[in-house]
């Protein structure tokens, strides 16, 4: 019996004993926070509420100045120059594969993928990167 006691009453002293020496970390209010955020307080000094305002406040418009120069419209943008046509060729349609061409800059490296696109479309050739139409 007098084991058990001084079991019980060593782990009650080891629990106040560290209970004691809990301190609290210092609270940084200053500084770079977890995720870079330098804040400047606690949240619940973040927020701002509006001060009300007189009734019948208006807003004044800011004053003009007659010596000032009037500042000029601005000028229209010219409209953009026609792209001079290229002289482009066109893939060349796979029998039984319906959306598929042949590219005619690289005609035996594969099938070129244009399902989706109108005829006429402008298309990269993944084999060569240059440019045909979609027929």
């Amino acid at each position: 019996m007098k084991k058990s006691s001084v079991i019980v009453l060593g782990s009650a002293l080891a629990v106040l004993v560290l209970a004691a020496c809990e301190s609290q970390r210092p609270v940084r209010k200053t500084g770079t926070g977890r995720f870079g955020y330098q804040g400047t307080g606690t949240a619940s000094t973040q927020f701002i509420t509006p001060t009300p305002t007189p009734e019948g406040y208006t807003e004044m418009p800011p004053e003009v100045d007659p010596n000032a120069t009037p500042t000029p419209a601005p000028t229209p943008t010219p409209p953009p120059e026609p792209v001079a046509s290229r002289d482009l060729s066109y893939g060349t349609p796979v029998p039984g594969k319906p959306g598929f061409v042949t590219s005619p800059h690289s005609p035996y490296a594969g099938y070129v993928d244009v399902r989706g696109f109108p005829p006429g479309t402008e298309v990269k050739c993944p084999y060569s990167g240059k440019i045909f139409l979609v027929p």
